[in-house]
């Protein structure tokens, strides 16, 4: 059994409690994982956007001000999960905003949402970021197009079944998605019969499920790193028994063959337990 950890940091107490909790956990567990932050965490929604559209003429050149300036939550969080081997990568600047907007954003909105979170994160680990994992698993075609043309190694912008190349309304990416596999935590709960006495079990027996690559399994750190950190210890046991393995997502990256990969359209689902249509790994490009 194959599962690729995957943890969205998307607020202060997430950052603060929730990463070193998990890094504590996964220490013990000797797994590797990919992390990606929401680089404002002291975010009050889709406000600071519309006042950044208005002040900025030229978008997709963030200045160095306030709104890219790391927090001190931030910047310890993002150097501890390096520091301890993990990958980190962004998902959003303000994570609120991009869950209500970026599925009907236009390009100058994506942009600069892509812009604001590149500078905090490069301002913290001296790199552009490598990798990127929509928040909410929101998409827009521009989305696809910045993501190829930023050199991202590779996105996980969605929910399916296997590694691809996405195409989005005609937009078509060379940067590999690698999709989260399987329910998350929140979304089993909100299925009848399931709670947190036995979650850990249903969501096992889900990952049982033979895929080509593994599974992927997305992670809050403000859930599973605090409030649920017993159910995410109760996996990691199960997953790891009889020679199982759980790593980071950029493992599974470093096995692609990326002149074979498929091409796949995205769409939109809802999940069982969800809230709302998220971005879906749908049929095979040409079919």
């Amino acid at each position: 059994m194959r599962i690729a950890l995957k943890v969205d940091v998307s607020s202060r107490q997430g950052a603060e409690q929730g990463v070193h909790n998990l890094l504590k956990l996964l220490k013990q567990y000797d797994v590797k994982a990919s992390f990606f932050f929401s680089t404002s965490l002291e975010s009050n929604s889709s406000g600071i956007f519309q006042a950044l559209t208005r002040a900025r003429e030229v978008f997709g050149k963030a200045s160095r001000s306030d709104e890219t300036t790391p927090s001190p939550a931030l910047f310890k969080a993002v150097l501890a999960v390096v520091e301890a081997g993990h990958d980190a990568g962004v998902s959003a600047h303000d994570p609120e905003a991009w869950i209500k907007h970026a599925a009907f954003a236009g390009e100058d909105w994506t942009r600069l949402q892509l812009a604001l979170a590149i500078d905090s994160m490069q301002q913290i680990i001296g790199q552009a970021p490598l990798m990127f994992g929509a928040a909410g698993w929101q998409v827009n075609p521009h989305l696809m197009a910045r993501e190829e043309n930023l050199g991202f190694s590779f996105a996980s912008d969605t929910r399916g079944k296997y590694p691809f190349y996405p195409v989005l309304q005609n937009v078509h990416s060379s940067c590999p998605q690698i999709p989260t596999t399987l329910p998350t935590l929140s979304e089993m709960l909100g299925r009848a019969g399931i709670d947190t006495s036995n979650v850990h079990e249903y969501l096992y027996s889900e990952s049982r499920y033979v895929l080509p690559f593994g599974h992927v399994y997305s992670a809050q750190a403000n859930l599973e790193g605090i409030e649920h950190l017993d159910v995410m210890e109760k996996l990691l046991m199960m997953w790891k028994g009889q020679e199982g393995e759980v790593r980071s997502l950029s493992r599974i990256y470093q096995e692609l063959d990326l002149k074979t990969l498929p091409t796949h359209q995205i769409g939109w689902a809802e999940m069982e337990g969800g809230v709302g249509h998220i971005a879906m790994q749908s049929v095979q490009a040409g079919e």
